[in-house]
């Protein structure tokens, strides 16, 4: 199994944190400008070793969190050490190859293996079951609390 990385995300000290697409891969942006959200799928990196592959459980960093397993967790330790997050595009420079992103819990120099336009309709899910140790978090980017 081989990941692409398609870019690399760029957090200089200044701001401006961006995704630095590679130039090969910079036509699959066409028509990106028209979304506001996108997901950035991640590898974790120095999370690719054995060790880290066999992480199964942890402590999820949430206050009263029980003893959780990778799947139903956002450890960086898993079998396959991808990242998830959904973040705002701030704006696009075509030239310079930048997605320019709200945030992300991606170090400087991760590297990017997809990205996928946040779909509402296929992406968000009304009334959706969490464990009681979720539902006291501050939604990122909606004002309606977890149900």
């Amino acid at each position: 199994m081989k990941a692409t990385a398609i870019g690399h995300i760029i957090k200089p000290e200044d701001g401006g944190i961006h995704i630095q697409m590679n130039p090969t891969y910079w036509p699959g942006t066409l028509e990106l400008d028209k979304f506001s959200h996108i997901i950035v799928l991640w590898w974790i990196t120095g999370m690719d070793n054995d060790e880290a592959r066999m992480h199964l459980q942890n402590y999820p960093p949430i206050e009263g969190a029980p003893l959780s397993g990778v799947f139903a967790s956002r450890s960086p330790g898993r079998p396959t050490p991808i990242g998830m997050t959904t973040v705002k595009i701030v704006s696009i420079d075509s030239e310079l190859h930048r997605i320019f992103i709200d945030q992300i819990d991606a170090i400087d120099g991760t590297p990017v293996v997809d990205i996928k336009p946040y779909i509402p309709f296929s992406d968000k899910v009304d009334r959706a079951k969490v464990p009681d140790w979720l539902k006291n978090n501050v939604p990122r980017y909606t004002d309606h609390p977890l149900d």
